[in-house]
């Protein structure tokens, strides 16, 4: 039997309260230093809300570890307050002043689709630190567009391939949907505004000719092969129009190199989170058949006693 359905104010209330009795109760530690809301709590965001997520920032040298933890830096624990779940990152203080500081604030880049927000401090130099770093900087705007770029140039090679060789519509008009996905999340972090929205309707909002193509005509004609040809074209002439920018710190990377680059030093060198060997290779071999690129080979050993060595994927900018 289903549950009488909750209105949103209501259950905004509820997780109101949840944060404002676990944030009293473990600020009666003196070792928690500050807590640190992830995503709004309000009306427009609060129905898809399922649990809450913080970070608890505490003094260095007093972190409980578990052996689920393994040799992990990030120390995760899920709480619960009056039935409602809470995820939060366990964070030394040492960690968290790393962690803002730097150009790249690789560990605190903004997160364009979750507003943070202080939401208890006993430390006035972590308020500072955060008020700081909570901004959208250069690096991070480049980086998420970067990821999220390299997502389509992934699904689009996928969706073209079963174009070519399989003719599976259904397939097709998933992998398509798959790229508008991605390129709705590169709509918005161009935008530099924080969504907390659908993104997809947000990008409907500020991209309507190129979503209309490659989102809602998908959706309603999928089994016209037009359609379907017509959104991948789309999502081409939005990749030449927009890599230079989407995918300049890969570019300006081997530019620098000056040299043939292994795809496994390039793999090393955006090793942060979802940006992977697969995708990166997919955004070099378009740059490569674009002219952007020169693709040839460089050994590579399988294990550190390997007598032979197999051949990887390298590439060098031709400028």
């Amino acid at each position: 039997m289903l549950e009488p359905a909750e209105t949103a104010e209501l259950k905004l209330e509820r997780f109101q309260n949840s944060l404002s009795q676990f944030t009293e109760k473990i600020s009666a530690d003196r070792h928690v230093l500050a807590v640190v809301l992830n995503g709004s709590l309000n009306l427009e965001t609060i129905w898809r809300s399922h649990c809450l997520a913080v970070w608890v920032i505490e003094t260095d040298g007093v972190t409980r570890r578990l052996r689920s933890d393994g040799n992990d830096e990030r120390i995760h624990r899920i709480f619960v307050e009056n039935e409602i779940n809470i995820h939060a990152e366990i964070i030394p203080r040492s960690r968290f002043k790393q962690m803002v500081e730097g150009s790249s604030r690789t560990a605190f880049s903004c997160n364009f689709f979750a507003s943070r927000a202080v939401v208890y401090c006993q430390d006035p130099s972590i308020e500072s630190w955060f008020e700081q770093a909570n901004t959208v900087a250069t690096k991070d705007q480049e980086r998420e567009l970067l990821m999220f770029s390299t997502w389509t140039f992934y699904a689009l090679r996928h969706a073209q391939d079963l174009l070519k060789y399989r003719a599976d519509l259904k397939l097709i008009q998933h992998e398509i949907i798959n790229a508008a996905h991605s390129l709705a999340y590169t709509e918005v972090i161009r935008s530099g505004i924080i969504c907390e929205d659908i993104v997809i309707y947000r990008a409907m909002k500020l991209n309507p000719e190129l979503f209309q193509k490659v989102y809602s005509d998908v959706l309603t004609k999928p089994e016209q092969v037009e359609t379907l040809d017509q959104a991948l074209i789309g999502i081409q002439n939005y990749l030449e129009q927009h890599y230079q920018a989407h995918l300049k710190p890969l570019i300006a990377f081997l530019k620098k190199e000056d040299r043939v680059v292994p795809l496994s030093e390039i793999s090393d060198h955006f090793a942060f989170s979802q940006v992977y060997p697969w995708h990166l290779e997919a955004a070099c071999e378009w740059l490569c058949r674009h002219g952007k690129l020169q693709k040839l080979s460089t050994p590579f050993k399988i294990t550190k006693r390997s007598p032979i060595a197999a051949e990887e994927p390298a590439y060098y900018f031709e400028g």
